[in-house]
């Protein structure tokens, strides 16, 4: 049986956000930045038992959306986007409509047609930020799906006040763009919300990272924020963040449940080749001959039969190799061993698109590892207790890392 493989997408896997907010808040260009196009978005609108494809003026902020309508871009089908056009007219009913659809999409039984995600979009070069964010409490009566509040136009926000100051603005005066968003906008949210601040929206190189990263921290549910990692397929560093984010709490567990909590992030490297093809594959890392059925097995039971196809009661070994070729040992502290699962898984996702297998990939991914002596550069590294280094300290390095191991697979294809 041949390693080499097409990669191929989670099957039918789709990430529901419905984004809300008025005209010329920048809702086009937000989801264009997230799915990395610049193309005009389809409009699917349900006929009966069909959906079928309507025609709208190309922007959302213009177009007569109905919000049930599905809003998708042919080059990112893993998204699926509803709009709300705001609340302009301020009227009840424009709520009620939205709280309504909430209530329903949560509620629907398929994770696939389920809202996953909210996202509140207030521009900021509104004088009187109140009435756009008047309803944000109220979006999701029963709070079941994450609000997020995006701040669009944060850029232009910043220079207004660095004006005003400049001009001698009393009213400005002695404050700073953080200061004033304090005041003026944050404080309408309440404790705990989720909020962005995003610039440069409107340019091709603008970046919505930020916003992904915040949705994947604010659902509570382990499989819909492996959708959410499995759809944002190209920000291979979601993956790598969520992984160090979810392993440092638990870096006092065992080899095996620090494993657990390193591979979840990454589906592109246990999702995409079928149960039967990883219990007869012959992976030659010894790391994750184990866990590649134990993980393939518990997607299957938290998403619906019909999501995925492979049979839920399949068996994992409960023995863990040891990585002595990796310079590790059974007495290797939890933080360098996270870090080294999580290179390996990296490097691996990065290896799928050059045609490998997820097992190929593994494989090729722990043999670089070793001609690059990673676990004597992790052991150097990361002298202190893990309390001493940030989130961003560990993916900073695994990050750096790949650049190092993907330079060296190209120069050896």
């Amino acid at each position: 049986m041949s390693t080499q493989q097409a990669p191929r997408r989670l099957p039918k896997i789709k990430f529901r956000v419905l984004i809300i907010g008025r005209a010329n808040a920048g809702k086009t260009s937000i989801l264009q930045r997230v799915c990395e196009t610049t193309e005009s978005p389809v409009i699917y609108r349900r006929n009966g038992w069909e959906e079928e494809p309507i025609q709208l003026d190309p922007s959302m902020d213009r177009g007569e959306h109905e919000i049930d309508d599905e809003i998708v871009f042919s080059n990112h089908e893993g998204y699926v986007f509803h709009d709300s056009r705001g609340f302009e007219s301020g009227g009840i009913n424009e709520l009620e409509i939205v709280q309504n659809f909430v209530r329903q999409k949560s509620g629907e039984k398929r994770l696939a047609s389920r809202l996953h995600a909210i996202w509140y979009c207030v521009p900021m070069d509104n004088q009187r930020p109140e009435l756009d964010l008047k309803h944000f409490k109220d979006i999701c009566p029963d709070q079941n799906v994450p609000v997020i509040a995006v701040f669009t136009k944060y850029d232009q926000f910043k220079l207004d006040v660095e004006m005003d100051l400049e001009d001698g603005d009393v009213n400005g005066a002695g404050t700073t763009p953080e200061i004033q968003f304090e005041e003026n906008y944050h404080c309408h949210l309440g404790a705990g919300a989720k909020y962005v601040r995003l610039e440069k929206m409107h340019k091709l190189n603008g970046c919505c990272k930020e916003l992904i990263e915040e949705t994947a921290r604010a659902l509570n549910d382990n499989a819909v924020t492996l959708m959410l990692v499995a759809v944002q397929r190209s920000n291979v560093e979601l993956s790598v963040k969520l992984a160090v984010e979810h392993t440092l709490l638990h870096l006092g567990s065992d080899a095996e449940d620090i494993m657990k909590k390193c591979l979840r992030p990454f589906p592109y490297i246990w999702v995409g080749t079928s149960a039967h093809s990883l219990a007869s594959a012959d992976v030659t890392c010894p790391l994750f001959s184990s866990y590649g059925l134990w993980i393939c097995g518990w997607l299957s039971s938290v998403l619906q039969a019909d999501d995925l196809d492979w049979a839920d009661d399949l068996d994992w070994a409960d023995d863990l190799d040891d990585l002595d070729d990796l310079d590790f040992s059974s007495g290797t502290p939890g933080c360098h061993l996270m870090t080294v699962i999580i290179i390996l898984l990296k490097h691996a996702t990065t290896l799928r698109p050059f045609g490998l297998s997820p097992q190929s990939a593994l494989s090729q991914a722990h043999l670089e590892c070793q001609k690059l002596n990673i676990g004597s550069k992790i052991t150097q590294h990361f002298t202190a207790p893990p309390q001493n280094y940030s989130v961003q300290d560990f993916v900073d390095f695994i990050m750096g890392v790949m650049v190092g191991l993907l330079l060296h697979y190209q120069d050896n294809i």
